[in-house]
């Protein structure tokens, strides 16, 4: 089977349309519905589901286009191995990061301990946590940083920095100077909210299922998908929410103040998650020296 009838069949299963498909590979129709046809007779069975909105993997599908995105990241990274090796151009490394850690942890990991054996361009993919845990499955990205501890045969998973999420207040709140409030207290108040599938939200979850309380019975005001926007809806005083105080920097202290809630124990980890076949040097080298490295030389800060 050449490169091409796998780079349809992969294109079609994440656009669910054979036309949307043949645009972007500038085929004709007919012609990705015969490379697919041919992957059906190769392997004979069903790959596909017609349906009025267009296709949807079959669970044989589903198998293969795991294999099948294993298959492409290979073939790529050995053209760009052996491209490297002749040329001497640096490796690219992709890394995926959860919002939090690659707005606040990844620029002071990259700039303060992490070296390569030799030069390397670096691209970061960011979304929530659980996306970035299926671009890692899905081969999209050669390592991911989460902040929830997800699960997948294919994948391995390994805490390198603990966080403890904490309430933020904006600096003129009641609360305002006090260490901490109580767990009554707390659901009294308006929240500001991260979007399911957010670390942050589903330490927040977890946490709160673990006493018997139901995310619904809280003051949810607003839902929003990035940490930054939280912090700027809590200055601007429509609510408190629930954040890392990695997120909070030096020159927001006199904006923001974080406060324990008595009960809820926010106590997560941030995850390092890469498949069980990797097989890029760059890769192997960072997970080594993220795994090896103490809190303070990620950060270059004590633990908060």
């Amino acid at each position: 089977m050449n490169e091409q009838v796998w780079t349809t069949f992969k294109t079609v299963a994440e656009l669910s349309a054979i036309s949307k498909a043949a645009r972007h590979l500038n085929l004709s129709q007919s012609a990705v519905s015969q490379q697919i046809h041919q992957l059906e007779a190769a392997y004979e069975t069903t790959l596909f589901l017609r349906t009025s909105q267009g296709v949807q993997l079959t669970e044989a599908g589903e198998v293969l286009y795991r294999f099948v995105s294993t298959i492409l990241k290979t073939m790529d990274e050995s053209r760009q191995a052996l491209n490297e090796l002749k040329a001497h151009q640096p490796s690219t490394l992709t890394i995926g990061a959860s919002l939090t850690i690659a707005e606040y942890i990844l620029p002071k990991l990259l700039s303060r301990y992490l070296t390569f054996p030799s030069p390397a361009r670096i691209s970061v993919m960011m979304a929530n946590s659980r996306a970035i845990f299926d671009q890692v499955r899905h081969g999209e990205a050669d390592i991911g940083l989460i902040e929830a501890n997800l699960y997948d045969p294919q994948l391995i998973v390994r805490p390198f920095l603990d966080d403890r999420p904490c309430a933020v207040i904006p600096h003129f709140h009641p609360w305002a100077g006090r260490q901490e409030v109580t767990l009554p207290e707390f659901l009294e108040q308006p929240l500001i909210l991260r979007e399911p599938g957010s670390g942050t939200r589903q330490a927040l979850e977890e946490s709160l299922n673990h006493i018997g309380v139901d995310l619904q019975s809280l003051n949810v005001r607003l839902v929003l998908a990035t940490t930054q926007a939280i912090k700027a809806m809590i200055i601007s005083g429509l609510g408190i929410s629930i954040l890392s105080p990695f997120t909070i920097h030096s020159t927001e202290t006199h904006l923001l103040q974080p406060i324990r809630v008595r009960g809820l124990n926010l106590y997560r980890n941030f995850y390092v998650v890469h498949r069980r076949d990797l097989n890029l040097r760059l890769a192997h080298h960072f997970v080594q020296a993220l795994l090896q490295s103490r809190f303070s030389a990620i950060t270059g800060e004590p633990q908060p």
